[in-house]
């Protein structure tokens, strides 16, 4: 049972005896009469949970140090046969799939699990988990917000979270012959983040900014499209001077490096005379036997480093808008579709798997980037169907 008792400082504290042990949680509230009712209303809560059997106290108390000994004192007094706790079979789960991951991802499933699954239903049952609970809990997630006010994750990044207990749940019920309680489920829709691309000017004007030092590096950005886990895994080996290629065959994630994700993204990348003075700058420049084209301190870039220290203050300090790094990538696209160069040329230059996704995003900066605005066809049109006949 559960009781309520004011401390000698005013405070209100909830006494609760469960499964022969003690356990005492203060609160910050005051013991005035409004705040006695509220304590009262939910103690009246309490005690209901308690003689059902169904309290749990992470419920009431999910910061509290004493979570975790409720928890093994809860186990030992009702163990089951049947089926296992959600995150003794989460970590299982976990176990047997890593192998089919890479080590980045790995690592963020890990932490998904350690952050958001576990404390939520890592006490409960797996065949008791239901998609109202899970519904709360993805509103709970959406309602996050960050210090100024913003919804701090996005849809994307909620059905992440979400990705690993739909895959637990449906093999666990798979497995102990229970019904499936994600059937009608259904994930988040996924806005496309918005870009925001830089004109030929902001282009000029960031390098123009820059510190000398990290010019070229941005400049290989801005000129390529590549992705900071490819430029930053790019090694020496795979600058081919004698045939003027960038070959795109590994990617740093989380210090680590690996081989890229996709086949097409697997690429030579042609070098202009730009980009050849570049690298070839950067090669007089090498001290030892760097393996890595760009490096700080001696180590691979950090992408974290690179967004701190060098790319938004370089924004700040050029008085231009705030953008993610990646938009280096959208701004290669828009500039390369301006110039009017190969769609299909520009889709491999981006490793992505087709066109579509190129005029997909980015033809809507296409008119800005390149300063036509349709009105070649309008005058084309104009003069040849709206003549007048002689």
């Amino acid at each position: 049972m559960a009781h309520i008792r004011v401390r000698p400082n005013g405070r209100i504290q909830f006494d609760l005896h469960l499964f022969g042990r003690r356990f005492r949680e203060g609160t910050k509230m005051m013991a005035t009469p409004k705040n006695l009712n509220q304590a009262k209303s939910t103690l009246k809560q309490m005690n209901a949970e308690i003689d059902l059997g169904t309290f749990q106290y992470r419920d009431y108390f999910p910061r509290s140090k004493k979570v975790a000994l409720f928890e093994s004192l809860q186990r030992e007094k009702h163990p089951d046969r049947l089926y296992p706790f959600f995150d003794t079979y989460a970590n299982e789960w976990f176990e047997r799939q890593k192998a089919k991951w890479k080590s980045s991802y790995e690592s963020t499933v890990r932490n998904t699990l350690d952050r958001y699954l576990m404390p939520k239903f890592g006490n409960t049952l797996i065949s008791e988990i239901t998609l109202a609970q899970v519904d709360f809990f993805r509103e709970d997630l959406m309602a996050e917000q960050d210090q100024y006010g913003q919804r701090k994750l996005s849809n994307r990044r909620i059905n992440g979270i979400l990705w690993p207990l739909v895959a637990i749940l449906s093999l666990a019920a798979e497995e102990h012959q229970f019904t499936y309680p994600l059937r009608r489920y259904k994930a988040l829709k996924e806005e496309r983040a918005d870009s925001h691309p830089m004109t030929i000017v902001e282009v000029q004007k960031f390098l123009d900014t820059v510190e000398i030092e990290w010019r070229d590096y941005f400049i290989v950005r801005f000129w390529t499209g590549m992705r900071s886990c490819e430029i930053h895994g790019l090694q020496w080996e795979h600058i081919d001077f004698d045939h003027r290629l960038i070959r795109i065959r590994q990617n740093l994630v989380n210090g680590e490096l690996g081989d890229v994700k996709t086949p097409k993204s697997r690429r030579d990348l042609r070098m202009c005379d730009t980009l050849f003075d570049v690298f070839t700058r950067l090669k007089e420049r090498q001290r030892g036997d760097a393996k890595f084209v760009f490096t700080h301190q001696g180590k691979p870039l950090d992408t974290h480093f690179v967004s701190t220290k060098l790319w938004y203050p370089t924004l700040k300090k050029a008085n231009l808008i705030r953008r993610r790094p990646y938009e280096t990538r959208h701004t290669a696209a828009v500039l390369h579709i301006a110039a009017h160069e190969n769609p299909l040329y520009i889709s491999q230059m981006l490793g992505h798997s087709d066109t579509k996704l190129l005029f997909n995003v980015y033809a809507p900066y296409v008119a800005n980037a390149s300063r036509q605005d349709g009105l070649a066809f309008s005058k084309l049109m104009r003069e040849g169907c709206m003549a007048q006949p002689a």
